[in-house]
């Protein structure tokens, strides 16, 4: 009994100090924090450099890849290219004009043990441009966000990143793909002859504003939401765990599939309705006239109207 008893006493005194050390590991962090001025970037061991490329050469295409930077288009004060960079001390970026595109690139100059560490920066490259009409833009990124604003437009734009969201208000008069593994995307205010892809793992897609000949929009995980679409040929959206919602939409050929999560909202014109719910209520037009919509999910209720 006295054994068992020496035993508790130890565990009691062993949980005693172990709460001490915690509290007193906490209470430094604190202090380390406070006169780091609570920034949580310089807790981290990576070097940062901030770096300025100008360009004066004339291009009509961009051509971006990056590792773990955040993509920002924005425009020029002057008639010359302006690159801003934040970026770590072994991945520095190069930027030139090659054959009338911009390219930009990183170059890893990193070993293995360069990458133990913590990390609390936010990589960026902010790009100054001098025009607002180019033929394409292409960036592959596998971490970090990139914003497309609506003061340029292109004819074709092409976007994959690994993780991070996608932001394009540009005015795209081709084609537009946008890919994110983990990630939110919002595509606005485009008008194309040619086909809008958006597609992401796990995130929401989010359309607005936008008239094409052919869309399809795919979410594993997340909600689609549809807002003033219109795809003259055919609509096609797959969703694995989420709602999809259609504001004043319209395609000649609709398909909207679901496995959890309802189907809601409104079209432009009449549809042959083709609707089924496994488990839910179904509640659509019965107009006999028009394109072809159908609409199936497996929980989830189904309620389409006629915008008039």
């Amino acid at each position: 009994m006295t054994g068992i008893k020496e035993n508790k006493e130890n565990k009691k005194r062993l949980l005693i100090v172990a709460a001490v050390l915690t509290v007193a590991g906490g209470v430094i962090f604190a202090i380390a924090f406070a006169i780091l001025g609570f920034d949580i970037a310089k807790l981290g061991t990576q070097k940062y450099e901030f770096n300025t490329y100008t360009l004066s050469e004339d291009f009509n295409s961009i051509k971006i890849n990056t590792e773990t930077a955040s993509v920002i288009l924005a425009e020029s004060d002057g008639g010359e290219c302006k690159i801003e960079c934040v970026e770590r001390e072994k991945m520095k970026h190069t930027a030139e004009v090659r054959e009338g595109t911009l390219v930009i690139d990183v170059e890893n100059t990193k070993k293995w043990y360069d990458y133990i560490g913590s990390n609390f920066g936010n990589e960026t490259i902010t790009i100054y441009l001098p025009k607002a009409v180019y033929a394409s833009l292409s960036v592959n990124a596998d971490t970090g966000s990139v914003e497309i604003p609506k003061t340029f437009s292109f004819e074709s734009v092409y976007v994959k990143v690994d993780t991070g969201m996608i932001d394009c208000y540009a005015e795209v008069s081709d084609s537009t793909e946008l890919q994110t593994d983990t990630g939110s995307i919002r595509a606005e205010n485009s008008k194309t002859d040619g086909e809008v892809k958006l597609k992401t793992a796990t995130g929401t897609i989010k359309i607005a504003d936008v008239h094409c000949n052919r869309l399809s929009a795919e979410s594993h995980t997340g909600s689609i939401d549809l807002t003033n679409t219109i795809a003259d040929d055919n609509m096609t959206i797959n969703c694995a765990t989420g709602s999809v919602k259609l504001d004043g939409c319209d395609a000649n050929e609709m398909k909207v599939a679901t496995h959890t999560g309802s189907i809601v909202g409104t079209l432009l014109s009449d549809k042959i309705f083709f609707a089924k719910s496994s488990v839910g209520n179904v509640d659509v037009p019965k107009t006999t006239s028009g394109g072809t919509c159908e609409l199936v999910t497996g929980t989830g209720d189904i309620k389409i109207e006629i915008k008039k």
